[in-house]
């Protein structure tokens, strides 16, 4: 009789069996959104210092890192925002085949990478 309680694999093992498009997409998500929950109190910060003063408004926004994250913020909430719509897409029933849910992905992750390379474009030059 074969034992069929689930096994606990650690991340490369997890990565080997699963080596699909689309679940890396899915992870990708879950990462966005981590980071931006912890770039929530940073952003706060920032915003707070700038809205001090119009010298604290300078000096945050002449410095290339404060920028970088902002642009680093502004680039995790567009990919966390697109990979959400195609994940609330599959929750309607769309693309839950597995080629149709790849191409799915793919595409996503395309506009993605557009959206990304604009707001870093956007916010730091």
């Amino acid at each position: 009789m074969k034992d069929k309680r689930p096994i606990n694999l650690d991340t490369a093992q997890i990565l080997a069996v699963n080596n699909s498009f689309i679940a890396r997409a899915s992870i990708l998500h879950r990462a966005s959104g981590l980071v931006l929950f912890l770039l929530i109190p940073v952003m706060l910060l920032i915003l707070s210092c700038s809205l001090a003063s119009p010298e604290g408004f300078d000096s945050v926004f002449d410095n290339f890192f404060v920028r970088f994250l902002a642009a680093c913020f502004v680039a995790g909430t567009a990919y966390h925002f697109i990979m959400g719509v195609k994940h609330l897409m599959a929750d309607m029933g769309m693309n839950e085949e597995l080629e149709s849910g790849t191409n799915a992905a793919k595409y996503s992750l395309v506009i993605a990478v557009v959206a990304i390379v604009a707001s870093f474009i956007w916010v730091l030059f």
